[in-house]
């Protein structure tokens, strides 16, 4: 029994990829469709179904609801239409890719796998998804510990003008009046500015797991110190969360309170 499948020099040109699984019954954007994000090399995007096919009529694994829905969508006389979200990417894009992917979707997702490209999505499905707040807790990297920094002193340029950049980045990581305790547990700092996310960026770790940062002592007495952490980029986080209200269930955790210059929060359960 033959499978679809790709050419070597397909494969070899998609490297690691993000795919998604879509139900051709339904007459709607391709957001309502998806039933199922993964990532994978090769062949992968076309397990699934083999599988299925594999199995004949056979009983599937109770917890395999995509395979269920495969056989679903054959016994209605289609076959599973496969999208290629992004290519070319190394496994930790494509994981970072696939987790930020999952919680969008939402509902879509009818299973968990581990914003790059989303301009599959409609002018009414990118105002859905972006002109509304963002829970907190169902972004993956977002349930660690964070710190909120206010930019709200940063002028418009430097937040939106990406020649700048480099600007906004030492603008975000500090230096930060928070604790030293506070600072060795910081995951991801999150500039924000009148509420809305700016920035964000994913602090480096030291052997032994803490936040590396460099710690300012106070220059006078009964003041704090700062800590300037050393971070990298996540443009594919940013792209979801930018211009969005970060929500931790009723409280808008990007506004930052009043005289507060930043604030940390800790690791979700």
């Amino acid at each position: 029994m033959s499978h679809p499948q790709f050419s070597e020099m397909v494969k070899t040109a998609l490297g690691v990829y993000v795919y998604a699984l879509l139900d051709p019954r339904m007459k709607m954007a391709i957001r309502e469709r998806v039933f199922y994000v993964g990532k994978g090399t090769g062949n992968r995007a076309f397990n699934h179904a083999r599988l299925e096919k594999e199995a004949k009529d056979g009983p599937l694994d109770p917890s395999e609801h995509k395979l269920r829905l495969i056989r679903e969508i054959r016994g209605d006389g289609f076959e599973v239409e496969i999208l290629i979200v992004k290519h070319g990417l190394d496994d930790d894009q494509a994981l970072q890719l696939e987790s930020v992917l999952i919680p969008i979707l939402g509902s879509a997702n009818k299973v968990a796998g581990h914003k790059g490209d989303l301009t599959w999505l409609e002018e009414n499905r990118v105002r859905e998804l972006y002109d509304s707040p963002l829970e907190r807790g169902e972004i993956p990297q977002l349930r660690r510990n964070i710190l909120v920094v206010s930019l709200n002193q940063q002028p418009t340029d430097v937040i939106e003008d990406p020649a700048k950049a480099k600007i906004l980045k030492l603008q975000t990581v500090g230096d930060w009046n928070v604790s030293q305790k506070n600072s060795e547990r910081v995951d991801f700092i999150i500039g924000v500015k009148n509420g809305l996310v700016t920035s964000i960026y994913e602090v480096d770790k030291c052997d032994d797991g803490s936040a590396k940062f460099e710690r300012i002592e106070a220059q006078k007495k009964r003041a704090h110190g700062r800590s300037r952490f050393s971070a990298s980029d996540v443009p594919l986080l940013l792209d979801v969360c930018r211009g969005r209200t970060l929500m931790d269930g009723p409280s808008a955790i990007s506004k930052i309170r009043p005289g507060a210059g930043c604030q940390f929060f800790p690791a979700m359960d």
